[in-house]
């Protein structure tokens, strides 16, 4: 018995130091990002394939404790073990299963077993040796610390360098083949840690902000990132489907109301989210209709009837206006507007998504470029290594990004023949990574000039 308990304890400290380990190397993550497999696939994709190696640390300890249920222990030690049993278990089959679902639940599983662990080798030593159970308490303030190290927040944020994502894998094109690898470049951003001081000590690409006062909850950030992404995705395939000649790609479909100022004529009349067709039966597709017909139609003081679009329904909308701040003499709502944006995209795409890519929309440019490349025959790299970065705006404009320091460093460490840049992030790129070929671009329309001007020729 006493063996089966000393090997219950060893898996214990095995699977808890190799969570430690883990959290380690999720930090440090970026490190390995050169590494390519001879088939193409980077990093990013190997780190799939590793994380389900995650699932050893929960089954370690749920083989430690089943070998020490079997020892002739109370009912309360046999029911706190057959407990990190089933916890431990359903952590593993959630790794497995639910990969990117449930992710606080699984770290609060996580936390909990933990917990009744470190409570088992305590009254377990305790109740063996009798006194104070130096062994395991030894061992539990060890992992404390390190944990408290690598999970407690400082206030500040972090950001550093990510890795090299390439595009022409992670988005396929119905009936598109990829002619080159147009690689995205991605950047860590998130709560600092304590552990992150030491990091930051050891590589200069780590830069430290503090944390706003009105920062949103981790939740709510996700959610907002992956929507980003989302909308990302989809633009830059409408757009790039329009350049290879299939679809009309972005068409102006309205004004959207974004936002209402408090007090305003249109509070309590009209509400965010309201698509504007028309104003006072004139159609306005876009921003630019709606300002134009206002400016030179209305004056302030009149009602107007608006034409909106509210769910499923359609409304008109007697609306005042009032003279603008900026200028007294122009009519306005007290909105904030953008133009609604419908998207022609003759083909489905499909996406891969990778464990280590939550979202947000840097990627924007380089998918456009990557979708025009699987659709146009013999691709638009020409022979070279692609990078760059860059949102992509609804007319093709390419917008700037946050971290561009930090991706041109990751990207400096690929061979990329070539890093595309937003023009107001060319400085930030030169200094990070002044031997790497940066061109700092405006709209999509250059990016495709730039490689049919610098194409490698055929041999």
């Amino acid at each position: 018995m006493q063996n089966k308990a000393k090997a219950g304890r060893r898996l214990y400290y095995t699977g808890l130091i190799a969570a430690i380990v883990s959290l380690i190397g999720a930090e440090l993550i970026w490190l390995p990002a050169p590494l390519k497999t001879p088939g193409g696939a980077q990093w990013i994709e190997m780190i799939d394939w590793l994380y389900y190696g995650l699932s050893i640390i929960p089954l370690c300890w749920a083989a430690g404790a089943a070998l020490l249920a079997s020892d002739t222990g109370s009912a309360a030690f046999r029911s706190l073990r057959a407990a990190i049993v089933l916890l431990s278990a359903a952590l593993a089959v959630c790794i497995w299963l639910i990969p990117k679902h449930l992710l606080l639940l699984a770290i609060a599983g996580a936390a909990a077993a933990v917990v009744l662990m470190v409570a088992d080798l305590w009254l377990s030593e305790r109740k063996e040796r009798g006194g104070f159970p130096w062994r395991s308490g030894g061992a539990v303030l060890a992992i404390t610390l390190s944990l408290c190290a690598l999970l407690i927040p400082t206030g500040y944020s972090v950001t550093y360098p990510a890795m090299t994502m390439n595009l022409n894998r992670y988005a396929q094109v119905e009936g598109g083949r990829a002619g080159g690898e147009i690689d995205g470049v991605l950047v860590f951003d998130r709560p600092a840690v304590l552990a992150d001081r030491l990091y930051g000590a050891l590589f200069p690409q780590y830069r430290f902000l503090p944390v706003p006062e009105d920062e949103p909850p981790l939740t709510e950030t996700y959610a907002q990132v992956v929507a980003m992404k989302t909308d990302a995705n989809r633009v830059a395939t409408a757009i790039a489907m329009q350049k290879a000649g299939l679809g009309k790609g972005v068409v102006a479909d309205g004004v959207r109301i974004v936002a209402i100022v408090k007090d305003s004529p249109a509070d309590g009349k009209l509400e965010a989210g309201d698509i504007v067709d028309a104003v006072n039966g004139m159609p306005v597709k876009a921003v630019d209709d709606m300002i134009a017909y206002m400016s030179a139609e209305v004056m302030p003081g009149e009602v107007v009837d608006v034409t909106v679009r509210r769910g499923e329904e359609r409304l008109l909308v007697k609306v005042p206006t009032t003279a603008s701040d900026q200028d007294p003499a122009k009519a306005v709502f007290g909105v904030s507007v953008q133009t609604e944006a419908k998207l022609d995209t003759p083909r489905s795409v499909s996406y891969h998504e990778y464990m280590a890519h939550v979202g947000g929309p840097s990627h924007g440019a380089m998918l456009t470029l990557a979708i025009i490349d699987q659709l146009t025959e013999g691709g638009v790299t020409g022979g070279l290594q692609v990078a760059g970065t860059g949102t992509i705006e609804l007319d093709g404009s390419i917008g700037m990004v946050g971290g561009i320091p930090q991706k041109a460093y990751a990207v400096s460490r690929t061979g990329a023949d070539v890093f595309f840049v937003p023009a107001a992030g060319e400085a930030a790129a030169r200094g990070a990574a002044p031997d790497l070929n940066i061109v700092a671009v405006k709209h999509i329309d250059e990016v495709l000039e730039w490689l049919e001007e610098h194409k490698e020729a055929p041999e």
